[in-house]
């Protein structure tokens, strides 16, 4: 598991109560994380199924932890001398999803916590920019797809 402050750092520019992602394992190229959902956008209290507005933040919550975690680690080529407080920097407006696709297989409590992977299939660099392909999986093929991340140094 990854230390919990780190997690708290990278979430910190969610506002509390959508601050979906609870722990987070990485293994290169693996990322899989634990979620609750708490608050919604929704007026309706008993919505009780996962919609793509609060998978969305799960991944991209679980994707920002898993790419500053790399940081870290200085898995990076070309970014060995990033620091993790620079990292936190560049999220801000330096890295975003640019394509997601989504399927749902099947519904997904929204009110119980459940688990979530994302793969690292590629990543190229072009000049300041790296794109990354990521495979998903949230509640065990309850939703799966595909996200393209950019990240501009």
């Amino acid at each position: 598991m990854l230390p919990q402050e780190i997690v708290d750092k990278v979430l910190a520019v969610y506002k509390p109560n959508y601050r979906y992602l609870k722990s987070v394992k990485v293994d290169f190229p693996v990322a899989r994380g634990r979620f609750k959902i708490g608050e919604t956008e929704y007026f309706m209290e008993s919505m009780r199924h996962l919609t793509d507005v609060e998978a969305q933040l799960c991944l991209n919550q679980l994707s920002y932890v898993f790419f500053g975690q790399e940081v870290v680690n200085r898995r990076w080529k070309d970014l060995e001398n990033l620091s993790f407080e620079q990292f936190l920097e560049l999220r801000n407006e330096g890295m975003f999803v640019v394509e997601s696709h989504k399927t749902f297989h099947r519904e997904t409590d929204s009110r119980e916590p459940f688990n979530g992977e994302i793969k690292l299939m590629k990543v190229r660099r072009h000049k300041n920019i790296y794109v990354a392909k990521i495979e998903y999986d949230l509640n065990e093929g309850a939703s799966t797809g595909k996200l393209s991340l950019i990240l501009k140094t």
